[in-house]
């Protein structure tokens, strides 16, 4: 980044400086595909999902969360 775009942004209070992020991540979401999820967080999620698979009977389902709570 130039550093007058740095500096510029230095400048901003927290507040600005939120929405710039809040739109930042706006425009990475609108297009998902377009943003490489790290091998290493794919690893963790098959873990779990394994896990998962493995003791299906440990923990409780989404059903029954909502009729305790809701």
């Amino acid at each position: 980044m130039e550093k007058t775009l740095i500096n510029e942004l230095s400048q901003l209070n927290k507040n600005e400086k939120l929405l710039l992020v809040e739109a930042l991540w706006d425009s990475i979401a609108s297009d998902p595909e377009e943003v490489d999820v790290p091998d290493h967080h794919k690893s963790i999620l098959e873990e779990r999902l394994k896990t998962l698979e493995e003791d299906k009977k440990n923990g409780t389902s989404w059903k029954e969360v909502r009729q305790k709570y809701l």
